[in-house]
């Protein structure tokens, strides 16, 4: 999670139109210290106060700059997607893409306004940043020394990727956020991992122990018809395969039970037709996976280390292996539980957040088109 966060940071930020100045008869390069001599480009756009309140919530909140960042990054990430469908669709959603890409902000998508996509998507973005502090607060996390020096780095890094200290400043000031909005983004990933890990200990509230259907499934698969073409096999030899699957069937049941593991993968190797199976040996599933239900009622019929008969599906016959989770499936059913917790978070605080009013007299079209503007003047 940890690179996802700064993946994702660093994808936003070469996403947004990251460039702008408060005033157009100078650059940022020109001024002494452009993170604090010139004016928020945001404050020069709108009527706001960059660093006042626009989401609160138990005395935590996302500043108004913080806010108009995930703003404009959202209008572009939605500008980019859309155009890409258009383009894959052959002109499906020409109506509301220009020829140039860009959008017609005063469209709609599937009966919901574009702009209110890019709202609903910039406030989300940025109430995952409170819930994350929240939870990590409520969970007595905070930010290790190893941390602090990590989030440090990252922003080294991504410096030296600009071209240095300056170009990163600039750069931050073109955002219209400031170097404590980054480091706040970038610790997100930190809080994240610490969570995780106390989503992975079962004397931690934030642990979910693996169901019942959670498995760890492998299977020989026969199949009945063709691969390519998706045709039925003939009866002969549909039937050829059925013998053997009941030919291998009879090798496991005969097995040393300390060796069935061995012999199961070796046979699975040598005979499966599924081109799917993995380099691991098998699938973690549950109930909402999206396998046939007859091999779904098989592998929650197992216990770990036992074998079921022949399964029919309309993929052919299989033979399936129950194993034990692995340490790696375990955290894997770990972070998902600790996703759907923090889901169920940011619902519950999207209802009670406090929202500035001037989010709403905020003309989203207008907002981008001018921001843009400012950004094609300086460059």
């Amino acid at each position: 999670m940890k690179k996802t966060i700064s993946g994702l940071l660093a994808l936003i930020l070469l996403l947004s139109v990251c460039a702008g100045c408060g005033n157009a008869d100078q650059t940022p390069d020109q001024a002494d210290d452009p993170g604090q001599t010139q004016e928020n480009i945001y404050a020069s756009l709108l009527d706001v106060d960059p660093g006042e309140a626009a989401l609160e919530t138990g005395g935590n909140q996302i500043p108004m700059e913080l806010y108009l960042y995930w703003l404009t990054s959202s209008c572009s990430y939605v500008e980019s997607q859309i155009s890409m469908m258009n383009m894959y669709s052959g002109g499906q959603y020409s109506e509301i893409v220009n020829e140039d890409g860009s959008l017609k902000w005063d469209g709609e998508l599937e009966g919901t306004p574009l702009t209110q996509i890019a709202r609903e998507q910039a406030e989300s973005s940025a109430l995952s940043y409170l819930v994350m502090e929240s939870v990590a607060e409520a969970h007595q996390i905070s930010l290790t020394d190893e941390d602090k020096a990590a989030i440090e780095e990252d922003r080294a890094a991504y410096a030296e990727q600009l071209g240095g200290q300056e170009d990163f400043v600039n750069n931050l000031w073109e955002m219209g956020i400031t170097q404590e909005d980054f480091d706040r983004v970038s610790a997100a990933g930190y809080y994240y991992q610490h969570l995780l890990t106390l989503a992975q200990d079962p004397a931690s509230d934030l642990y979910q122990a693996p169901g019942e259907n959670d498995a760890y499934v492998d299977h020989i698969l026969l199949m009945t018809k063709d691969a390519e073409s998706g045709e039925p096999l003939g009866e002969e030899e549909a039937a050829e395969k059925k013998a053997k699957a009941e030919e291998l069937l009879t090798q496991l049941q005969e097995t040393d039970p300390a060796e069935l593991e061995t012999l199961f993968t070796q046979l699975a190797d040598e005979n499966g037709e599924d081109e799917g199976r993995n380099e691991g040996k098998g699938y973690l599933i549950n109930e909402a996976t999206n396998f046939v239900q007859e091999f779904k009622d098989a592998a929650f019929a197992l216990q770990p280390g036992q074998i079921s008969g022949i399964v029919e599906s309309d993929y052919g016959y299989h033979i399936l292996m129950r194993k034990d989770l692995t340490e790696d499936h375990l955290a894997s059913l770990a972070a998902l539980g600790l996703s759907n917790y923090l889901d169920g978070q940011l619902a519950e605080l999207a209802e009670s957040v406090k929202r500035s009013e001037k989010l709403d007299a905020i003309d989203v079209k207008d907002f981008i088109t001018s921001y843009r503007e400012a950004v094609m003047a300086l460059h």
